[in-house]
Parts: C-alpha cells; structure tokens; sequence
C-alpha cells in the first residue's frame, strides 16, 4: 500500500447531491418570484382599473348634469329635435336603442361636453320622448319629456360609463 504523499490534498469522492439541492431551491425561488411578479402587476392593473371607472363616471355625471341643465334653461325648443342630428333625437320605438348605435365620438352625432381628466371628451344625446298628461293636469297642456344619455371613458380610454336621466317639463 502505498501512502499518498500529501495525504490533507486527498480528493474526496463528491456525489453532486448539494449541487441538485440548491439548482432546486433556486428554481423554487424563481417561480415565486415570477408569482409575487405577475400578483403585482394584476393588482396595478384592478386599481388603474378602478381609477379610470371613477373618472368616466364622474366625467359622465358632469355632461348629464350639464344637458339636464340646457334643457331646463330652453335652450333646445321642441322643433330642433326633427331633424334627428347633432345630439337631439325623437324617440322611435321602432329603432334599435339609440345609445348602442350612436357615433359618440362624433360632434354631429352627439352633443360633446368637457373632457376633464379623460381621454376623450364625454359626450350626450337627447331624445324627446312622447309628451304625457301627468294626472290633474289640464288636457290643453302636456308635458314634455325628454331623455338624456351620457357617455364618457376613462384616461386610459377604456372604462366607458354610460348614464341616463329623465326630465319633465310642464308647458
């Protein structure tokens, strides 16, 4: 037998097995990390979300608020709505609803009101609807009605909102 001449240079017999360990801890650590990373950016996605349904619907309360506003004051008499454009519609109940198949991003189409925060400026129409006898009303006056619809969408130019409202006006 013969003796190594260096024997605290002797070479042990290595296995691997710490090397398979830690190729596992690390891709352990890697899909979680992957996972915090795509949890994260699923959660930036809900609050940017959130955000922009806030600010189209704001956006939309506003332009609903101010068409509300526009036809208590007069300013659209009853005979600018035959023409069927720019905004003022009569209602046809044969038609399919008007606020699925309106342009709104258009000016003729619809009437545009302030853009705030959006990206694109929130817009409405407004149909006259047929006018109604309230009970204990006169039958010499009827009563206007008229229905509003708002659309806006938000900074990213998703999130549209839409809103509707109804107004009565006594002649």
């Amino acid at each position: 037998m013969s003796a190594h001449p260096w024997p605290f240079l002797a070479i042990p017999t290595q296995r691997g097995a710490v090397l398979l360990i830690t190729i596992m801890l690390m891709l352990m650590l890697t899909v979680l990390g992957l996972g915090l990373v795509s949890l994260n950016s699923t959660q930036t996605r809900i609050a940017t979300n959130s955000g922009d349904v806030q600010i189209a619907f704001q956006s939309a309360e506003g332009a609903l608020n101010q068409a509300q506003s526009n036809i208590l004051a007069g300013n659209y008499p009853a005979n600018s709505f035959v023409a069927n454009s720019n905004g003022l519609y009569v209602f046809n109940p044969a038609n399919t609803a008007l606020w699925s198949s309106v342009n709104w991003a258009s000016s003729s189409a619809a009437i545009q009101s302030f853009q705030g925060g959006s990206k694109a400026p929130a817009a409405y129409i407004i149909e006259l609807l047929p006018s109604v006898i309230v009970p204990g009303q006169s039958l010499k006056k009827a009563t206007w009605v008229f229905r509003i619809t708002a659309r806006a969408v938000g900074p990213s130019g998703g999130a549209p909102v839409m809103l509707q409202s109804t107004v009565q006006i006594q002649q």
